[in-house]
């Protein structure tokens, strides 16, 4: 909680400086300087949008912003709306992150299937990643199946447990793993916890400390409490994986925290979905989580020289690991990278879809190349189903939601409510009942430009498919239909709230 209130008070610091000092000096040079100040940071913020690579909307809503409050939406800009790729990491990060990472790709061509899917080969022509096969996945419907699984695995774990979340909290299920980790680490079992530094700002140094003594390894990514909290504040990593042993992962939409367990009373149940993997794509759960921690320890981590040891690379990484039939195909991608390998792969299997899409997402807010490809897919006569909250857990990302409707509605897509006495916060996408997408990743610009996230790909109508779509269907039985007719007669205040929340979303 310390933490938390210092980072409120220094960002309240700031701004505060910068509108004390602009109100002294206009009082004492004029209202002129006001209005010199705020052309100047039109100016400046216009410059950079001018030579930014983002998307037109998002420039756009830039602009708007800061035409209407200059100097606010200057500073709101300074922290929120630099270009990611922009930032210039360190020259030891790029370095041992490239050298991993060419290594990791050598490695993976030893899993390499000649007759791959032509999805599965045109993601990997996108993205670098491959295709493994040998795996055995599980499919864990909210968190009375997640945090058991999760739980079993750490306790079972004999060299080493990997763990990452953007969100853990400080409550009972958060002290259960954390002990759990304690104890695996007080065994000699090598523990590396890391958590995203704005979406668990909320965890103390006394929450921290027994890990500490434990001689759990703990790393924030890129703490808000920062000097380079401009560069940093708007890019947060949302990944969630766990890896034991190496032969054991966890990823999908949960966090950690008693709201995913449905024991909070803002929400009866919270609907979500997490994969347990065993086998080869593993792998990639792995090469994620060891970029993130180049990345969150500036390189200047002994993981590094553990890998350049053959016997200990294969500790992380084992040749021998538990092998089944279901093809697994992990991508990851982040806002420093050149392009949008996350996107564009779940685009690529929307674009290859035959007779079906159905998508399930807590945050509809597209891009117009998503949006479009959902439309078209729609009204060239695909079954194209959407299940959205029906009650939101943020204002803004939900009438953002909402806002997109119409547009969905007039192709033909069939766009479903989830009970609102409740919140889905799964994200997945099946095709044709075919394949299907699992992971952290939201269908919004935040998760295809903003954040550090991972989705994993099925193929092929496995029982982890079938359980999907089973799910799926339960939630369409648990789901109202968003008629047109009734769409159209909503509120004038909810039409207007869409109309701003729309215009913002290309910056949510």
């Amino acid at each position: 909680m310390r933490e938390k209130v210092v980072q409120l008070l220094v960002l309240a610091i700031v701004v505060g400086l910068i509108y004390f000092s602009i109100g002294f000096y206009s009082n004492k040079l004029s209202v002129a300087f006001t209005y010199f100040a705020g052309a100047i940071s039109v100016f400046v913020v216009f410059s950079l949008l001018l030579f930014d690579s983002r998307g037109t909307n998002s420039k756009i809503a830039w602009i708007a912003i800061v035409l209407v409050f200059p100097l606010a939406g200057a500073v709101v800009f300074a922290v929120f709306g630099r270009d990611p790729r922009r930032r210039m990491l360190p020259k030891r990060v790029l370095v041992e992150t490239a050298k991993f990472v060419t290594t990791m790709r050598h490695l993976g061509k030893e899993w390499d299937i000649s007759e791959q899917l032509s999805e599965a080969k045109n993601i990997r022509h996108m993205t670098g990643f491959e295709a493994l096969a040998g795996n055995k996945v599980d499919v864990l419907t909210n968190g009375d199946e997640t945090f058991p699984a999760i739980l079993d695995a750490i306790r079972h774990a004999e060299h080493h447990i990997h763990i990452q979340f953007y969100i853990f909290r400080t409550d009972d299920i958060s002290t259960q793993i954390r002990d759990a980790l304690i104890e695996r680490a007080q065994a000699n079992v090598h523990v590396r916890f890391l958590y995203d530094g704005l979406g668990s700002s909320g965890l103390s140094r006394s929450f921290l400390a027994p890990l500490l003594k434990a001689g759990v390894e703990v790393h924030a990514f890129d703490s808000i409490v920062s000097p380079w909290l401009t560069r940093t504040a708007n890019l947060r990593n949302h990944r969630k994986i766990v890896v034991v042993d190496g032969h054991t992962g966890f990823t999908g939409g949960l966090n950690v925290g008693e709201e995913y367990r449905s024991n909070t009373p803002d929400f009866k149940i919270w609907r979500d979905t997490h994969v347990r993997l065993e086998g080869p794509a593993v792998r990639q759960l792995q090469e994620a989580f060891i970029t993130d921690w180049i990345h969150a320890t500036s390189a200047k981590t002994s993981l590094l020289d553990e890998l350049k040891e053959p016997f200990r690379f294969e500790g992380y990484f084992p040749s021998k690991v538990h092998e089944a039939d279901q093809m697994v195909q992990t991508v990851y991608g982040g806002p420093y990278s050149e392009e949008r390998d996350v996107r564009d792969a779940m685009m690529e299997m929307i674009q290859s879809a035959k007779k079906s899409i159905w998508i399930t997402s807590p945050y509809f807010v597209p891009d117009d190349e998503a949006l479009a490809a959902v439309r078209v897919a729609a009204r060239s006569g695909k079954d194209v189903r959407v299940i959205v909250p029906g009650k939101g857990d943020r204002s803004v990302s939900f009438y953002g939601t909402n806002s997109y409707f119409q547009d969905l509605l007039s192709a033909g897509v069939k766009v479903f409510a989830y009970r609102n006495d409740s919140f889905t916060h799964a994200k997945v996408l099946l095709i044709d009942n075919v394949h299907a997408i699992v992971g952290t990743a939201n269908f919004d610009v935040r998760s295809f430009r903003l954040n550090h996230e991972l989705m994993t790909f099925l193929y092929n109508r496995t029982p982890a498919v079938e359980k999907l779509e089973i799910d799926f269907l339960n939630d369409l039985a648990e789901s109202v239909p968003v008629s047109r007719e009734r769409f159209e007669h909503r509120s004038f205040l909810k039409r207007v709230g869409e109309s701003l929340a729309r215009l913002l979303s290309p910056i949510l």
